[in-house]
C-alpha cells in the first residue's frame, strides 16, 4: 500500500515541476531580450561627434568668449481706458493705441515690428447701500459702474539706444505702461561662431602645449562637442533712470561663452 501512493504522488507532481520548470525559462528569456535592449539604448543615448575614445588619445578643453551690446530691445506697450460704458470705454481706448502706433511708426519702428499682444475688457464693481433695499441686501449690493478696456502691443525695437525715448514718447502719446523690457541679440548666430572659432583655437593651442610638455606627437581630431552659454533676454538689465525728456535706458555689456571638447589621436 505504501508502495503504491508514494509512486502515485510522484506521478502527480511532474506535470507541476515542468510547467515551473518552463515558466523559468520563459521569465530568463524575457529578461534576457529586455536587458538587450536597455544596452541598445543606453549606446544610442552616449553617441557624440566622431569615434570611439582610444586609449592613445588626449581630450583637451577650449573657450572662447565673445562680449557684445544687444542691439535690439522687446517691450509691451499697454492703454488702459475706464469708462461708464462699455463702447465709451473701448472707442477712447483705441484711439490711446491708434496714437501710440503712429509715434512708435514715425520713430522708425517697422509696421511688422508692431503686434497685437492682447486685448480684455473687464467690469469695475463697487458696494453700494444707496438706493438698494437692505431688507434683501443687508450689507449692500455689488453693482457695475463701469468698465476697464486694456489693449497691449508687443514691439520690437531694433535700434536700443532709442529705447528711453521711445517709452517716453509712447507714454506721452497715450501709453498707460510699458512692461516685460527685454534685450535681445539680433545676429546670435553670428557671435555664436565668433566664439566657436576662439574657442577651437584654444583647443589647439592647448593640445600643442600638452604634445610638447609630454614629448608626445598628435595627429587630427576624432571627436569633438560644443556647447554655448548665451544669454536669450537680458530682462532687467538695462536701468531705467531719471523722467520725461531725460529717461535713459542703459544697457549693460553681455558675455557669450562657447566651449568645445575635442578629441586628438596621438601618433
Amino acid at each position: 500500500m505504501e508502495s503504491q501512493y508514494f509512486e502515485k504522488e510522484t506521478k502527480t507532481d511532474n506535470p507541476l515541476n515542468k510547467a515551473l520548470t518552463i515558466a523559468l525559462i520563459i521569465l530568463i528569456f524575457i529578461g534576457i531580450i529586455y536587458l538587450f535592449f536597455g544596452i541598445q539604448n543606453l549606446s544610442k543615448e552616449t553617441k557624440y561627434i566622431g569615434v570611439e575614445s582610444k586609449n592613445n588619445t588626449i581630450e583637451v578643453v577650449g573657450s572662447g568668449v565673445v562680449y557684445t551690446v544687444p542691439d535690439t530691445a522687446v517691450a509691451s506697450f499697454s492703454a488702459i481706458t475706464e469708462e461708464q460704458t462699455i463702447n465709451l470705454a473701448l472707442s477712447k481706448n483705441k484711439e490711446k493705441i491708434n496714437r501710440v502706433i503712429d509715434f512708435l511708426k514715425r520713430q522708425g519702428v517697422n509696421e511688422e515690428d508692431i503686434k497685437n499682444l492682447d486685448f480684455n475688457v473687464y467690469p469695475k464693481y463697487q458696494w453700494q447701500t444707496t438706493g438698494v433695499d437692505l431688507s434683501i441686501y443687508p450689507n449692500g449690493r455689488r453693482v457695475i459702474v463701469g468698465y476697464e478696456a486694456v489693449e497691449s502691443l508687443e514691439v520690437i525695437i531694433r535700434k536700443s539706444d532709442n529705447i528711453g525715448r521711445i517709452i517716453q514718447g509712447s507714454i506721452d502719446a497715450g501709453a498707460s505702461q510699458v512692461s516685460n523690457l527685454k534685450f535681445i541679440i539680433n545676429d546670435e548666430e553670428a557671435i555664436k561662431e565668433e566664439a566657436r572659432k576662439l574657442a577651437i583655437e584654444d583647443a589647439k593651442k592647448k593640445a600643442s602645449e600638452i604634445a610638447t610638455l609630454l614629448g608626445i606627437r598628435i595627429g587630427n581630431p576624432s571627436g569633438f562637442t560644443e556647447e554655448y552659454d548665451v544669454p536669450k533676454f537680458l530682462l532687467s538689465d538695462g536701468s531705467t533712470t531719471g523722467s520725461g525728456e531725460n529717461m535713459e535706458i542703459v544697457v549693460r555689456e553681455n558675455k557669450i561663452e562657447a566651449r568645445v571638447n575635442v578629441l586628438y589621436d596621438i601618433k
